[in-house]
């Protein structure tokens, strides 16, 4: 096996040897965390629980014409991205970054609630919110409790609150449909593993805001009424959010009956999540024909496909 140590990133760098840590013991006889093994926990658990929390947020998108590749930077500051600056009300959107998040952690729900009656009176696109407000937002939600600014339980009703919030923006805004134009559609489904909903809510706040029929969610899994969905009636593309890593062959056996049923044969699919966030390399070869990892790439897809 070839040596390989880790930069100051976390990532692996090949051709160094890089020894064992062996925890420490302490006077008590109990296992301690070298100050460097702390580093990388910390790093770990941050990047985790901000891909948990603000999960869905699709970016590294399988296509022919240009490289939309988003750091870390842009995870959080969607604005230093050139095509996301050009997106109608994006100035405003940013603006509504720190209200949003003080209303979501505030202990009284009264101020989350006059806050998204103002979002819904400031004519801010909804596709614009979610790429400049909601996705960073959600991600910084993460943070608060990787910093100790805020605990699980916290965190865990700001996100039920941001989902409310996107979830009521998304259905109040939805166009009516020309008479007789042809809707396109999509079927959002999860694995197992992908328990945090939060992420498929911004997804589907994008396509209703870009004229698609949005169905499924966070209680459609892939199984067989997954199938049963896709066999009564045709769906432009599939959206499945994966959790874990290791659902990848499930995602890969999915695509794989689905482009070996004539009836389901031309439906496209596009997996994100967690999952994707953290390994997008492990879900090239699956058959899938978009792998995203941020919301500007959900609205890139919704206006391509």
């Amino acid at each position: 096996m070839a040596d390989e140590t880790s930069d100051d990133a976390g990532r692996v760098k090949p051709g160094v040897r890089s020894e064992p840590t062996v925890p420490q013991k302490g006077a008590d006889g109990d296992a301690h965390l070298s100050d460097s093994d702390h580093r990388l926990l910390e790093r770990a658990i941050r990047g985790s629980v901000s891909g948990l929390v603000g999960a869905g947020h699709p970016e590294l998108m399988i296509r022919s014409a240009g490289d939309l590749s988003i750091g870390h930077d842009h995870l959080f500051h969607p604005e230093l991205h050139p095509l996301a600056r050009q997106m109608p009300g994006t100035d405003q959107a940013v603006a509504f970054r720190p209200r949003l998040l003080t209303c979501l952690t505030d202990v009284d729900p009264r101020h989350h609630r006059a806050f998204t009656d103002e979002l819904q009176r400031s004519g801010v696109p909804v596709r614009t919110l979610a790429v400049h407000l909601f996705a960073p937002v959600a991600a910084s939600l993460g943070d608060l409790w990787c910093t100790d600014e805020a605990d699980l339980m916290q965190v865990a009703v700001a996100s039920t609150r941001l989902s409310m919030i996107v979830n009521h923006l998304s259905h109040a805004s939805i166009a009516p449909q020309a008479e007789g134009a042809r809707q396109k559609s999509i079927l959002l489904a999860r694995t197992p593993g992908a328990m945090h909903t939060l992420g498929l809510s911004i997804v589907a706040s994008c396509f209703r805001d870009m004229g698609w029929g949005v169905e499924g969610g966070s209680d459609l899994e892939i199984d067989e009424g997954l199938y049963h969905r896709l066999a009564r009636k045709p769906f432009t593309l599939l959206g499945i959010s994966v959790g874990r890593i290791d659902e990848v062959a499930a995602c890969s056996e999915v695509i794989r009956r689905l482009h070996s049923t004539p009836a389901t044969r031309d439906t496209r699919v596009a997996v994100g999540g967690p999952a994707v966030i953290a390994t997008p390399k492990a879900f090239q070869g699956i058959g899938a024909h978009f792998i995203t990892r941020s919301a500007l790439e959900v609205v890139q897809m919704a206006s391509s496909a």
